[in-house]
């Protein structure tokens, strides 16, 4: 009974689930999020961005004295000098010796704390490299998402195209069984029916090309019950004014990860050059060392005849000493001199790379206001023909019911309206996309 009651509960549990996640609807915000989470190329600079930030940590640990502690016991074997004597003995013996070191540099030519600043900067560099990959995700999700819309409006439009059709052929049959119309004209409505299922066909498979487009972005097993978030998309105001060239470059430069990971780059170059002119510097450094030894024949000089154990030696041997020692460098077969000129070579590298970013910041910019406006005024010229052409079908449709016009004449105005209304929503969408690429530059989020 119980084996029964849990073979009950299993089962619902997983209906339960799968009937959760086919209920489940996608809003733009829940796609992004998802990407990005599951996106294998995030994680991977992420990682890259981790790996920076152990190399900042080491660097700043180097600014930290040193210490290393050595020791050894050994067994000699025949002939050997007794360290203790100095005279060779034949003999076995054993014996050891212990060392403590401790080191700091106190100046280097600042090499160290450019090498903290440097390593900063390329953590906050890769940090700027994070970000530039999700926004490439954002951009790429809200695209995929939008087509969605797009292609989903295209679908609905082929229905209705059809069933209007669909209406008409009864109306013809109607007309053709009182004589009022001809069994061409059925025939070649009926022949529009055909042409138009195959466009609703057509469209209704670009829709589930775009789902899929969207579900493979965000990673998903199982795409066949995904379903995003159908949001209601306002009128386009055909007074809208676009943000100027200049207004979206400005906001941009202190926005995207993209200028900021070159100007950060262009500053650790700088660092590399201040490193390699610190190589000429003298090096300070100040130490610190304790050592000693033991030995199986030493004797105890205050003491001859008596035992000499070790720990007695180690204490009796001990020696220590600090230093102050200075390094200076006046010849190393060029290498500093050539890495002076590799760092100054990089630099002008990074200043020209930082140049390049923004001019292909600006042309991006330029050309997606340039084609927000073009797509604006393809709207304002779809919208005007959408009216003029649902008047003209109208008109076309009344004359038909009476006769007046032939059955190509009433396909042919119907096509032209139904393209018309592709066109416009082709041209709303794409200007939604593309004043929403211009916001985004501008630090603002892409909602819909």
């Amino acid at each position: 009974m119980k084996l029964i009651q849990l073979l009950v509960l299993t089962v619902l549990s997983i209906t339960l689930s799968i009937s959760s996640q086919a209920q489940k609807v996608w809003t733009l915000e829940d796609c992004i999020n998802h990407a990005i989470e599951n996106n294998i190329t995030v994680k991977r600079q992420e990682l890259s961005a981790d790996a920076a930030g152990k190399t900042h940590f080491q660097s700043l640990m180097e600014i930290l004295p040193n210490a290393n502690t050595n020791g050894s016991h050994y067994l000699n074997s025949g002939k050997t000098l007794n360290t203790e004597t100095y005279t060779y003995e034949n003999q076995t013996f054993q014996g050891g010796n212990f060392s403590f070191s401790s080191e700091i540099t106190i100046f280097n030519g600042l090499q160290n704390f450019n090498t903290i600043r440097k390593n900063k900067l390329n953590l906050l560099s890769q940090l700027e490299s994070v970000k530039r990959v999700k926004n490439d995700i954002t951009l790429n999700v809200s695209t995929s998402y939008l087509q969605i819309l797009l292609s989903k409006e295209l679908r609905d439009n082929a229905q209705q195209q059809v069933e209007i059709t669909i209406e008409q052929i009864e109306k013809t049959k109607k007309l053709f069984e009182i004589g009022n119309a001809s069994k061409g004209d059925l025939l070649q409505i009926q022949s529009q029916a055909a042409g138009e299922e195959a466009t609703f066909t057509n469209a209704k498979n670009d829709l589930k090309i775009a789902y899929l487009d969207l579900a493979q972005l965000l990673y998903l097993e199982n795409p066949d019950n995904f379903e995003i978030v159908i949001p209601e998309i306002p009128d386009i105001t055909l007074e809208d004014s676009i943000t100027s060239v200049v207004t979206v470059y400005n906001d941009a430069l202190g926005f995207l990860p993209e200028i900021k990971s070159a100007e950060l780059f262009l500053k650790s170059t700088e660092m590399d050059l201040a490193i390699s002119y610190g190589r000429i510097s003298p090096r300070l450094t100040f130490g610190y060392q304790y050592q000693s030894r033991y030995n199986e024949l030493a004797t105890n000089i205050s003491d001859p005849g008596s035992n000499y154990p070790y720990m007695n030696q180690i204490g009796d041997n001990a020696s220590q000493f600090i230093y102050l020692a200075l390094r200076i460098p006046i010849f190393n077969n060029w290498q500093t001199g050539n890495s002076i000129g590799q760092a100054k070579i990089a630099l002008s590298d990074s200043k020209l790379n930082l140049d390049l970013q923004k001019q292909n910041l600006y042309r991006i910019i330029q050309q997606g206001r340039t084609q927000a406006i073009a797509s604006l005024d393809r709207y304002k010229a779809n919208l005007e023909a959408v009216r003029s052409m649902e008047e003209a079908f109208r008109y076309t449709e009344q004359k038909y019911q009476v006769g007046l016009v032939d059955i190509l004449e009433y396909n042919t105005s119907k096509n032209l309206l139904n393209r018309a209304n592709s066109d416009l929503a082709q041209a709303k969408y794409e200007y939604i996309f593309r004043t929403k690429i211009l916001d985004f530059y501008r630090g603002e989020q892409i909602t819909l």
